[in-house]
């Protein structure tokens, strides 16, 4: 469990104030540990989900009313998760700049997730007696990135790798336009990976260009934190047709504390979950 505590001030850059990461226990003292970790039960907490406790779709958008959009989409979702609708918990985003598209072709994301892991996590919280505000998941987390930096008015794609897999997003002034899982993840980096991870995100690249009436992408940040981060920086960089950098959290963010370079993967996508500043849940 990786913890991060953003400190907002209007007028002033995120100011981060603590950072931890934390071995969950095998028994039944989670809630312990999630008291000991956030001390005040008063402090508001964004809960950033695991990529494997939830499914992100892209699906072509109801044309219904609004308050009958969440029971359209579970309809269109059931046969593409791998659990039954009726254990599902959905919300959905729009995806902004598609006015000019033909009736019927506007496209959304939806967020399907288990309801019983759900209600586990709130349960937890709720018995460590610590403020659950906000299930937000990784795809919004580094969205939240990204609107630090000064490419998001143009337009940025941000590229995060875990072990196994891996995510690409394209936002611009604050929005989420895509977001895409990748199969190559920093455990199976090699030079053949890394090509194919190439393909991969110009693939994505190229399917934002195509179909949002968007700028292209000027830029592309990689999240560090992984051996073989400066390597792969090169080799996307050679294949790519834009800038590509690291991203730099002490570059965008007030950092009071020191970042553990052990788990600075995990922990920057905890930090983007303590941006989000909006009160909206699955």
């Amino acid at each position: 469990m990786t913890i991060a505590t953003i400190d907002h001030e209007h007028g002033r850059r995120p100011r981060l104030t603590g950072v931890g990461c934390h071995d969950l226990p095998e028994s039944k003292n989670t809630s312990r540990l999630l008291r000991d970790a956030i001390p005040s039960p008063r402090t508001p907490v964004n809960l950033v989900l695991d990529g494997s406790q939830y499914e992100l779709l892209l699906v072509e958008a109801p044309r219904v009313e609004a308050s009958e959009l969440r029971s359209a989409v579970r309809w269109k979702i059931k046969s593409l998760i791998d659990f039954h609708i009726d254990d599902a918990v959905i919300d959905v985003f729009e995806i902004p700049g598609q006015e000019n598209r033909p009736q019927g072709q506007s496209m959304m994301y939806v967020i399907a997730a288990r309801a019983r892991r759900i209600r586990e996590l709130v349960d937890l919280f709720e018995e460590a007696d610590r403020n659950l505000q906000v299930i937000d998941v990784a795809d919004m987390a580094l969205r939240n990135l990204a609107a630090l930096l000064d490419d998001d008015v143009r337009g940025v794609a941000m590229l995060h790798l875990e072990r196994d897999h891996g995510v690409i997003t394209v936002t611009r002034q604050g929005n989420l336009y895509l977001s895409r899982r990748l199969e190559t993840g920093h455990d199976n980096l090699g030079a053949e990976a890394s090509e194919q991870l190439v393909l991969e995100v110009q693939r994505s690249l190229d399917y934002y260009d195509s179909h949002f009436a968007q700028p292209p992408v000027g830029s592309l940040r990689l999240l560090p934190g992984f051996a073989g981060c400066e390597q792969l920086i090169e080799t996307l960089a050679d294949g790519l047709d834009l800038e590509v950098s690291t991203f730099d959290p002490q570059a965008e963010l007030d950092c009071r504390v020191a970042l553990p370079q052990s788990e600075l993967n995990a922990t920057l996508i905890a930090i983007g979950g303590a941006l989000r500043r909006e009160e909206v849940s699955l």
